[in-house]
């Protein structure tokens, strides 16, 4: 298998069965005086996917990460003019010792709701 970066992310569209495309994605790291840190953003590609925020080389720490997509632009891109949430952001935490593991995080979103779980 190829490098890939320690964490990914996969978006699908349940309303349309579709992969969610061209979506904004943030993460960041919640450093030290509790602020969030920048580390990474993208954009899903047409499968959904965000593959590359990470080098293959950047080594994770423990601590809470946040991941953040931009859902109103992605609704607004497939003429969807009424939702609920205009980002969605997931918080997860990499407790010390699980460092190395890769983290893949999927949401599935509708106009109304989402829900996400840690994937492989």
């Amino acid at each position: 298998m190829a490098a890939r970066s320690p964490i990914t992310c996969h978006v699908l569209d349940s309303s349309r069965g579709k992969p969610g495309q061209n979506v904004p994605v943030k993460l960041e790291y919640l450093g030290e005086n509790i602020t969030w840190k920048g580390l990474a953003n993208g954009e899903t590609d047409s499968d959904g996917r965000v593959s590359t925020l990470l080098e293959p080389s950047f080594q994770l720490a423990s601590g809470i990460y946040r991941m953040t997509f931009e859902t109103a632009a992605y609704w607004a891109s497939v003429g969807v003019t009424s939702y609920f949430h205009p980002y969605v952001q997931i918080v997860f935490d990499i407790p010390a010792g699980s460092e190395g593991q890769h983290y893949h995080i999927p949401l599935l979103l509708s106009p109304f709701s989402y829900t996400t779980y840690r994937g492989s």
